[in-house]
């Protein structure tokens, strides 16, 4: 059976007694209800006490200390809630003072109600001097029309909308930004936009490069098409030219030929020597012509890679240069198992100049030593000529591969100085490079690249 008291008294269930429902304030004010509560319901505590049994009174004191206990509790989870909430809002505010981004809620009228530190340390300005301040005011006047038209439209949509403009840094540079932002309502029920805003300053700078190198290649590849047009047109009018030229050479050598021929006899001495001097002149114009003719061919001949064994090519060029010097003592050294990539007949003319030019300029020796080989520099295979002939002064090689370009006196070394420069244009065109080492009186050596290694 349920004590009277039991039954009676509203301390047996109080969360169903809105009196004791918590109320803010402080332990004091939380004294002074529960006091007034007490109070109210003394009348419903029996004033006989006495007549109490020592079962019910037994009942009554265990559930005063139930609840005595539940509410201790109740307080222990209380407090542990509290501390947790505290610890959690305090991580959201660090999370959101240091995200690496700026975070603004902005009123209707689109005034600063609260930023966080990211977004005071991108304008430079302290955070307490942005609030109640247009965000209009830190954009950049010629931008400003952008933020405007935006912002309009997030607020007669109420849809998520994000912009690209410039904001303004406190003595510094304007910088771009991203912003994204969406409608939302305080917890009075105000509308109020909350916005993101990256830096993309960086992303924007590599966008206008990237842009810049796309026009620059065009005007590269504009300008590359215009030169080699041109070269081409160079180039068909010099064959052209070159080949009418030859036959009326041929003409002057062959009518003073005739003339020696037929009224050698007639003519003096001095009037001979001008004779064989002009068939000497248009010979050799004519192999300059020839010259110029194989540097055509050799800058329009169409290019047809492979590997190659330079080692059998420079044996056939050798073997035909001793037959072309029978009285000369020649000592060719070439490398075993030198291999490349390229076009065959275009290597043979770049050998047949390097070679045939060692063979020239080792004239004045007793036996002339000619070297093909390799070397490895800077992580690239490069093949070499190199000669024990006279050499030549290095503060003019940059004058070797010119066309027409002679270092020596055609008297002492006859030549057209066309075959140095066929030999670069063949370099060139396989994507490699040539140049030459020297000292006078002790020979030379010439180096070539392939562009691409064996």
């Amino acid at each position: 059976m349920t004590p009277e008291y039991a039954r009676s008294n509203p301390v047996d269930d109080p969360s169903r007694d809105s009196r004791y429902a918590p109320e803010a304030g402080s332990e004091q004010a939380l004294r002074k209800r529960a006091e007034a509560l007490v109070g109210e319901s003394a009348g419903e505590i029996p004033e006989n006490l006495e007549a109490l049994s020592p079962e019910t009174a037994w009942r009554a004191l265990h559930e005063l200390r139930v609840h005595q206990i539940e509410l201790e509790m109740q307080n222990v989870e209380l407090r542990r809630a509290q501390e947790e909430l505290e610890d959690s809002r305090a991580r959201y505010f660090d999370l959101y003072d240091l995200a690496p981004v700026g975070y603004f809620t902005l009123s209707e009228r689109g005034l600063i109600l609260e930023v966080n530190l990211t977004a005071a340390q991108l304008l430079g300005v302290a955070r307490s001097a942005l609030v109640k301040q247009p965000l209009s005011r830190f954009i950049l006047a010629e931008d400003e029309d952008i933020h405007y038209r935006c912002y309009k439209q997030l607020l007669e949509t109420g849809a998520p909308q994000s912009w690209e403009l410039r904001f303004l840094r406190k003595d510094a540079a304007p910088f771009w930004a991203r912003v994204e932002a969406a409608m939302a309502q305080d917890a009075g029920g105000a509308f109020e936009c909350r916005a993101v805003v990256s830096d993309i300053t960086e992303r924007k700078a590599a966008e206008q490069q990237t842009l810049w190198n796309a026009e620059l290649e065009q005007r590269v590849r504009s300008r590359t098409a215009a030169l080699e047009a041109a070269n081409k047109e160079l180039e068909a009018f010099a064959y052209s030219v070159a080949h009418d030229l030859r036959a009326p050479l041929r003409g002057i050598d062959g009518w003073s030929l005739a003339l020696l021929e037929d009224y050698g006899a007639h003519l003096d001495a001095q009037a001979r020597e001008h004779l064989d001097r002009v068939r000497s002149e248009a010979q050799h114009m004519g192999r300059l012509i020839d010259g110029l003719l194989q540097l055509s061919r050799v800058a329009r001949a169409q290019i047809v890679p492979r590997a190659i064994d330079l080692t059998a090519l420079a044996q056939t060029v050798a073997a035909r240069l001793r037959e072309a010097h029978p009285g000369r003592l020649l000592e060719f050294v070439i490398g075993p198992g030198l291999t490349g990539t390229g076009d065959a007949p275009l290597l043979e003319v770049a050998l047949t100049n390097l070679l045939d030019n060692a063979v020239k300029f080792t004239h004045p020796r007793a036996q002339a030593r000619i070297e093909f080989g390799k070397i490895e520099q800077d992580r690239e295979t490069a093949f070499f000529v190199r000669d024990n002939g006279v050499g030549f002064d290095m503060r003019y090689a940059g004058l070797l591969f010119g066309t027409f370009q002679r270092l020596h006196k055609t008297a002492e070394f006859p030549g057209t100085g066309i075959g140095l420069a066929t030999v670069q244009r063949v370099i060139h065109r396989h994507g490699g490079r040539v140049w030459a080492e020297a000292r006078v009186g002790e020979g030379a050596s010439f180096y070539f690249t392939l562009g691409v290694d064996p």
